[in-house]
């Protein structure tokens, strides 16, 4: 586990100390990595050897097989955990734990759990045996009744920096790629985005695509809308990521034009396709961005997907006018 090692520190040394809580709340956004720290928390409490991870005991190989009855996980299932599923998971806890001195229960997405859940499990809260410790994952504990939460050790993760997501991509993945700046600027300190770019080439591959294309369209006479938009079409289940990277696209181009410094670019493997734009006129760059914009606004909106896009499609090829020219 590379990031959130300040975390991970501060509750071994609670080990250390024997001062682990019952329950914990771990809060952050999706992906930042609380899941991950849940886990290497959970096989530190587990292990026979007490405060490590040793992989070598009963306890810690059959954690790694996934098969330690000593654990249980949760996950949200249909967007909501139900309250027979919180009833299912209380029922083995009268049984002491047979390879530890813990038994440990990660409930994934506890914030999507209904009231009744969260009632339910109010009680193991309010008085739980000694032996077992809750791990609540949350994006925002708000949507945690404040009596479950009052009785919970509240961690917050932040983002990680980009140095920290640089340094999980080459423990995964090994020698430096030229599209890792824009994965981890993309991120922005969310690993988990991070590793879903570094894994899905169809997003990389969208993502050379689309600004290929806007590209063409920024070149008067050059570039067809129409053919365009056949191209967001065929991506049309990632257009929330595609008109994010347009306004990556035009936000390095205004940044280039105004500095001429490539060292802050989030596309920088981009960087010939945005010196070619540097002489764009900044309104011109400014009504794109207004039109990716609108775009996005509408179609969080239910719009019309195809008249949405191809609206915002025309609007960029209208709005060229070059620092140097009187092309219109």
């Amino acid at each position: 586990m590379l990031g959130h090692k300040k975390i991970l520190a501060g509750l071994h040394k609670t080990m250390e100390n024997n001062n682990v809580s019952h329950a914990y709340i771990f809060e952050g956004p999706d992906g930042i990595g609380k899941r991950e720290t849940a886990l290497s928390f959970a096989a530190m409490l587990l292990c026979e050897r007490g405060t490590e991870r040793c992989g070598e005991c009963q306890s810690c190989r059959l954690f790694a097989e996934g098969s330690n009855p000593d654990f249980q996980e949760i996950y949200s299932k249909d967007k909501s955990i139900a309250v027979d599923e919180i009833r299912n998971i209380l029922k083995g806890l009268v049984i002491r734990p047979l390879y530890s001195s813990y038994k440990i229960i990660i409930i994934n997405d506890a914030d999507s759990m209904t009231v009744q859940a969260q009632n339910a499990l109010l009680k193991s809260l309010e008085e739980p045996p000694p032996y077992v410790v809750f791990i609540l994952t949350v994006q925002s504990s708000a949507a945690v009744t404040q009596t479950v939460r009052s009785r919970c050790r509240r961690i917050l993760f932040d983002k990680l920096s980009e140095e920290e997501i640089l340094e999980i991509l080459r423990e995964r993945y090994g020698a430096r790629q030229p599209e890792w700046d824009f994965m981890i600027s993309y991120a922005d300190g969310v690993v988990g985005t991070a590793l879903e770019l570094a894994e899905s080439p169809d997003y990389l591959d969208a993502r050379n695509e689309i600004m290929q294309s806007v590209n063409e369209l920024l070149v008067p006479g050059k570039g067809d809308v129409f053919k365009a938009y056949e191209l967001f079409e065929k991506n049309s289940d990632k257009i929330e990521f595609i008109l994010k990277i347009m306004l990556l696209f035009f936000r390095d181009i205004i940044i280039y034009s105004q500095t001429l410094n490539y060292n802050i670019l989030i596309n920088s493997d981009k960087k010939d396709m945005i010196v070619e734009n540097a002489n764009l006129k900044l309104s011109c760059l400014l009504k794109c961005i207004d039109a990716v914009w609108s775009a996005k606004r509408g179609l969080e909106y239910n719009a019309n997907f195809q008249l949405a896009i191809e609206v915002m499609l025309m609007k960029i090829k209208d709005s060229y006018v070059y620092k140097d020219s009187q092309v219109y």
